[in-house]
């Protein structure tokens, strides 16, 4: 009778391991078909990003308004928060069932307000612009490994961990190199967003194609 009770005991082990397996499989599932998804808003941020930066070193380089230069970020930050304001909006009265939101959603958007207050770092007396990297894009870079690691996508783990690197690196950038520190946030937009946006949206063509 024990030897029954106990091959009964380790059956039912097995299956309720099994369909934690499945439920954790299926939250990965869904949270990488809703980046698949919008794998548009990975795109459109980088491209923002690395406009702005670009802009803003060539300004500095060639000496044009070099101490205005820092507006760039004032002027596109906010009309790409607008435009993504609008494409949210329109995407929620559009969709019905899809609604996979989860932690992370609410920490991507408190890395994002986290980022809008720090454009001032800057502009305060005792900012540079090595903090402001430092603090604008720490988050997003801790972030964006949680959710690689959760998905299990070895290439945005790789790009996120190098991104990690090169914000503590920008730390330390001698006063004669932070005209450069612009294509430090270009580079930054391509490993945490530009790589895994157009990874997801590779993935969701193909599995549309299927489809």
């Amino acid at each position: 009778m024990q030897r029954i009770y106990n091959i009964k005991y380790f059956k039912t082990m097995e299956l309720q391991v099994a369909d934690s397996l499945k439920i954790i499989q299926s939250v990965i599932n869904q949270r990488k078909q809703k980046y698949e998804e919008n794998g548009f808003f990975l795109i459109f941020w980088s491209v923002l990003i690395m406009l702005a930066g670009t802009v803003q070193f060539a300004m500095l380089i060639a000496n044009y308004y070099p101490k205005q230069s820092g507006w760039v970020w004032g002027v596109v930050m906010p009309l790409g928060f607008v435009v993504n304001l609008i494409i949210k909006y329109k995407e929620k009265k559009v969709a019905t069932q899809k609604n996979y939101a989860d932690w992370l959603d609410w920490i991507w958007a408190v890395a994002g307000i986290n980022a809008i207050f720090a454009f001032l770092v800057p502009f305060s007396p005792f900012g540079k612009f090595q903090i402001a990297i430092l603090v604008i894009y720490l988050p997003f870079a801790f972030v964006a490994l949680a959710m690689a690691l959760q998905m299990k996508m070895k290439l945005w783990i790789a790009t996120s961990l190098v991104a990690l690197l090169l914000i503590y690196a920008a730390i330390f950038v001698p006063f004669s190199y932070e005209i450069y520190l612009p294509l430090v946030c270009v580079v930054l937009a391509a490993l945490l967003f530009l790589v895994p946006g157009i990874q997801f949206h590779n993935e969701y063509k193909k599995r549309s194609n299927v489809c």
